[in-house]
């Protein structure tokens, strides 16, 4: 159990990830200096609680601030006497920057991403050589700022300088990418937390489901006359797990309400090996798709039996065959470092397998305790073998990448994600996915349909700089989607055109 006892709730939004980054998997407590909430902390500090170790970490705002970080491992105080705390906007990252070197000297080791828990560590670099720095000042600013590694922050600077490059050229003015979710699966991860449906059982209410996402595509559609539609994802779940008729059935309803999905790089998510067919892919390519993921996620088969994917590394290269002779030209492979029971050798193993089929690109993953996930729900069943050496096991595909000619073009991280690490995507120069830029780096509005969706709007001012980011949701539930469905069109009409 990890206790944060402050006197000051203005803070609570920085220190709680960065907490949960050195503390993996651990429950953590957030108290107030009273006598009721300093009892309350000692009580589930006592009692610890599934053999957690008990830290309290306190910290107190008065004339300065003062840091302090008890445990099994000793008593480590700082302060802060300098800089006005009442200004979050000024004093976040010096408090976090000052936390975290009293966290490096309570637990012995760093971070490889420093203080840094945002979502999206590239945003900085972009910033910063659209100012003209050099890539050598950008680094010594990611190291000094905020204690990345030379490795992250030469890492995050060549991902900006190639989502620069590929954005360079591109009109954005009134333009939207569109994404479809599919929330059907051939069966649930260990790791996964997204919208997913077993398909077995829900084969009967799928045909009802691809109806109802139709007529939400169409009035997508009507909603963005007039605009430029970029890029088109359908994710999941699995659409792959859908049967052949159903495929053609949504491809369809995709292509009669955006005639233009052909003109535009257009991706679907295939994913399971075992759910992909010939019939699929010739559905798929006679449809505008120009670019499939086939996921392993590793080619090492007892993992696969763990995590609870129900294809073997065979039918993985089966359905990667199967794809090239089809005709597909881009093929996306993703991986997870830090599976449950892999190593190093693990990873060795599948980046040798990979290299025999030579996709266009590859994703790599860090396993991320999210705690909608079975595996959250049962950590302490593989906590002894989840492997947390999963920086090295990302330097092997990053030497791996670079040996195949991809490069790193898309980064983000996630909360909870293990080491503290990050996702990577590497592709072959072209065969980039510009929608993933485009939504990592929030270019462009994401028009989502579909159960669980969710609808991105950038909100900009009157002389056109971005302020933030709306954001309207679909129910998660197939159910409520099918039979709500009004009600969730009105809300997302209203949200879009007012």
């Amino acid at each position: 159990m990890i206790r944060y006892i402050r006197n000051l709730e203005l803070y609570d939004i920085d220190v709680r990830p960065l907490l949960m980054a050195f503390f993996m998997g651990g429950s953590i407590g957030v108290f107030g200096i009273n006598e009721a909430d300093a009892k309350a902390a000692a009580e589930v500090g006592a009692s610890g609680g599934n053999d957690e170790e008990a830290v309290t970490v306190t910290a107190v705002f008065d004339e300065g601030v003062k840091l302090t970080v008890t445990g099994s491992k000793g008593r480590f105080e700082a302060g802060i006497t300098d800089g006005d705390y009442r200004v979050r906007q000024t004093f976040r990252n010096r408090l976090k920057l000052e936390l975290y070197r009293l966290l490096v000297k309570y637990t012995g080791h760093e971070l490889p991403w420093g203080d840094l828990t945002g979502v999206r560590p590239t945003q900085l670099a972009i910033k910063q050589l659209k100012a003209q720095a050099s890539p050598d000042e950008i680094a010594d600013f990611y190291k000094d700022e905020f204690a990345v590694s030379e490795a992250k922050a030469r890492l995050a600077v060549q991902v900006a300088e190639r989502e620069l490059e590929l954005t360079r050229d591109e009109d954005l003015d009134d333009a939207y990418c569109l994404y479809i979710g599919i929330p059907f699966c051939p069966s649930r991860c260990l790791y996964c937390s997204f919208t997913s449906y077993p398909i077995a059982l829900y084969k009967d209410m799928a045909s009802d489901y691809i109806d109802r996402l139709a007529l939400e595509l169409k009035l997508t559609a009507d909603m963005c006359k007039g605009r430029k539609l970029k890029a088109v994802y359908i994710g999941g779940g699995t659409p792959s797990s859908l049967s052949e008729e159903l495929t053609e059935k949504l491809m369809r309803a995709v292509t009669d309400a955006f005639p233009e999905v052909k003109d535009v790089e257009f991706t679907v998510e295939a994913g399971r090996p075992d759910s992909i067919t010939k019939g699929k892919l010739d559905i798929y390519l006679s449809n505008g798709v120009d670019r499939i993921s086939i996921n392993p996620q590793t080619m090492n088969g007892e993992t696969l039996k763990v995590i609870g994917r129900a294809h073997t590394p065979v039918q993985t290269v089966e359905a990667f065959r199967m794809a090239r002779e089809a005709g597909f030209k881009n093929i996306n492979m993703d991986l997870i470092a830090g599976l449950p029971g892999e190593d190093i050798r693990s990873m060795e193993y599948t980046l040798s397998e990979i290299r025999k089929l030579a996709p266009e690109s590859l994703t790599v993953h860090s396993l991320a305790l999210k705690r909608a996930a079975t595996l959250s729900e049962s950590l302490a069943d593989y906590k002894n073998v989840i492997n947390h050496d999963m920086e090295a096991m990302h330097d092997l595909v990053r030497e791996y990448a670079h040996s195949e000619g991809l490069k790193p073009y898309y980064l983000y991280r996630q909360k909870s994600i293990g080491g503290n690490l990050e996702n990577v995507g590497y592709a072959k120069e072209g065969c980039e996915c510009m929608y993933n830029v485009l939504i990592m780096e929030e270019l462009t509005d994401i028009m989502a349909a579909g159960a669980g969706a969710v609808t991105k709007l950038i909100i900009k001012d009157a002389d056109g700089n971005r302020i933030r980011v709306g954001a309207v949701a679909n129910c998660k539930s197939v159910d409520d989607y099918i039979n709500r469905f009004d009600e969730f069109m009105d809300k997302k009409k209203s949200a879009v055109i007012g």
